[in-house]
This record gives C-alpha cells, structure tokens and sequence, in this order.
C-alpha cells in the first residue's frame, strides 16, 4: 500500500506539472511605459491593478486611464500610444515567425499614436464600427459613445474601413475622416481645431518638431513652486565621427536671472544615437544662460541624434526640452554621413585571379 500511495502521489504531481505548462507566460506584446494619473491594467479575469512603469502587457490585457490621466504604451518594435483620460483599449498580437502583428481595440475614450513602419508586419486599430490598417502613421483616434468615430491623420496614410458597409477609404496625412454608425464614411481637410485635438491627443507620443533645420526646441514649463522657465536645445547640422556641439540656451524665466542660478543644481544633456541604445548623459553646473555640451565624436552618427535636456533646481523640481515626457518626445538632431578615404591596393591571389584590397582610413 505504501509504495502505491508513493505511486499515486507521484503521478498526481507530475500531472499538476503537465497541467500547468501549456499555461506558461505569454510573451509580453508591450509594456506600461509611463502611467500618468489614475492608470489601471486588466488580465483575464483578475481585478484591476494599478499599472507602473514598466507593467508587461500580453495579448488580451486592457488598460485604461481614469479623469485626468494618461498611459503612454510602448510596443515591443517602439511603436507608441497614448491612452487619453476616460479611454479603455485592449492590446491583442501575436509573434509568429519572426513577424509582429497587433491590434488595439479602441473601447471608448480617444488613443494618439505613432506607429513604426516595418515590413512584414500589421498593425490595425479598432472600434465597434471601425478599422484603421496602420502603415508607419501618427494620429489620433475617437471613439464616440454614439458608434461614431474619427481619425484625425498626422502623418503616413491609413486604410480606413467601415465595419458597417465594408466601405474602404484611403485617408492621408492632413486629413480627418468620420466613420459613422450608418455605415458612410467621410474625408476632410483638417480643420485648425483637428489639429489642436491630434496635438493634445499625441504630445507624449509623436511630437518630434525642431531639429530638422539643425536641431531647435523651445519648451516652457512651470513647476510645483510656481516658477515658470523655458529651454531651447540647438546645434548645428552635425557630420558623423566629429564631436557635435549641443547648445541649451534659457529663453525664458519668471525670476531674475541671479537669483535662478542660485536655485539651479545642474543641467544635464541626455543623447543617443540608436533608438534601441539607453540614453548616455553629460552634466554641467548651471552658470550662464547659454550651456554648451560636447558630444564626443565616437558617439555621433548619421542619420541623427536624439537629445533632452534636463534643469535640475535645488528643491527638486525639473524643466526640460521638450517639456512633455522628453524621453519619449526627444529633439531630433541631423548628422550627415561622413565621407570614406579609401586606399585600394590591387593583387593577384595565388590562384592567378586579381583582386582589389581596400583599406578605410580617417
């Protein structure tokens, strides 16, 4: 009897094994990235949890952002969203064979994107009535409560459909278009106000203006003291393998001047040239109104460098360039490719066959 009950006991254990590992993690799809607020997550059929930075969210997950709160996601390929207050979407995809397809289902609320273009791969939005096929775009999404949607389409072009009618319309860059609940789907030039929508609906996620022209950003911001500043980031057009030179330059200030670098801690230059890098860091005591910042040369690469700065005072509070979430929102810096010195020295190889060497050189 005793080594039937060992028996038993060890087949009952390897079953409880067997059954829990077909149930193993699912890949995380996307993470928290920065939970503003009121920001909750859902899996299956758990509670609500309150998300943090850097919450893993799999397939099925729901995320929503209370009043006055906001969730920027961020996609395994760094494609973003930005979850808007009083919205619920739900994350599905899945990685087969080395392709990425995703799908945000859009419960309610409004969600602003930006969303890489990659091949091989599919992202859509959707709604009860819609679905936006993504092609490398940024934009703002709606849910009405009457089933009547809107996209307002920053940039890129989308495959707009009507899951009423099956109607497919192709919608550009500059354009809204109504999705309604009867099944007709219509196309504008955006208005002034469309365009204050996209913006506030996407300034943590898709905002990348200034430093096309050399590199410019200019941000005020006003801190928990009520102190109220503005930075601007320049440099000139960089070229790749020389040290770049990045200006922080304070344009504006609701105290004088003394009394401010008094306050200040530091400034600090956040810079990277690959988006799949962390960000290194050069820091400067505060003393002029103008900070000049070198990045060494070894770090400069073309196409271009992302940067942020950051003014760090005395009490703890921050101003940066960009003002909204500078990480996710850096200023784009252009760097031209450098030109190559060659050195080719031509040989014959002992099977008789002539050949080339080259031979780079700086």
């Amino acid at each position: 009897m005793n080594y039937s009950f060992k028996i038993l006991s060890i087949l009952l254990l390897a079953c409880t094994f067997v059954s829990v590992s077909p149930a193993q993690k699912k890949k995380a799809l996307a993470t928290v990235f920065k939970p503003v607020g009121t920001v909750e997550y859902k899996t299956g059929d758990k509670d609500w949890t309150k998300a943090k930075p850097g919450t893993p969210l799999v397939a099925g997950d729901v995320v929503r952002a209370g009043e006055n709160s906001f969730a920027i996601i961020k996609f395994l390929e760094n494609s973003i969203i930005r979850v808007q207050e009083r919205s619920e979407v739900t994350i599905n995809g899945e990685i087969t064979k080395g392709e990425f397809s995703k799908n945000v289902y859009l419960q309610r609320g409004e969600v602003g994107f930006q969303v890489k273009k990659r091949p091989n791969e599919k992202f859509e939005f959707s709604t009860p009535t819609s679905v936006a096929s993504i092609k490398g775009t940024s934009g703002l999404l709606i849910a009405g409560d009457d089933s009547n949607d809107v996209l307002i389409l920053g940039t890129g072009i989308i495959d707009f459909k009507n899951l009423i009618s099956n109607t497919i319309l192709n919608i550009k860059a500059g354009q809204t278009a109504y999705s309604m609940a009867n099944g007709t789907i219509k196309v504008e030039q955006s208005s002034n106000e469309d365009q204050r929508l996209l913006n506030q609906g996407t300034a943590d996620s898709t905002r990348s203006d200034g430093g096309t022209h050399g590199g410019s950003k200019s941000d005020s911001s006003t801190s928990t003291t009520g102190i109220t500043l503005g930075l601007a980031v320049n440099a000139p057009v960089g070229r790749e393998n020389q040290d770049l030179i990045v200006t922080v330059e304070l344009t504006q200030s609701s105290i004088l001047f003394d009394s401010l670098k008094h306050s200040a801690f530091d400034m600090t230059l956040y810079y990277r040239s690959k988006t799949d890098q962390p960000f290194k860091m050069l820091k400067l005591p505060f003393t002029e109104r103008l900070t000049k910042f070198t990045v060494p040369a070894a770090d400069v690469f073309s196409p271009g460098i992302s940067v942020y700065a950051v003014l760090k005072l005395r009490d703890g509070s921050e101003f940066s360039a960009p003002s909204a979430s500078p990480e996710m929102n850096p200023v784009m810096l252009p760097v031209q490719a450098g030109q190559k010195n060659e050195l080719r020295i031509p040989f014959t190889d002992p099977a008789g066959k002539k050949k080339t060497m080259i031979i780079e050189y700086k």
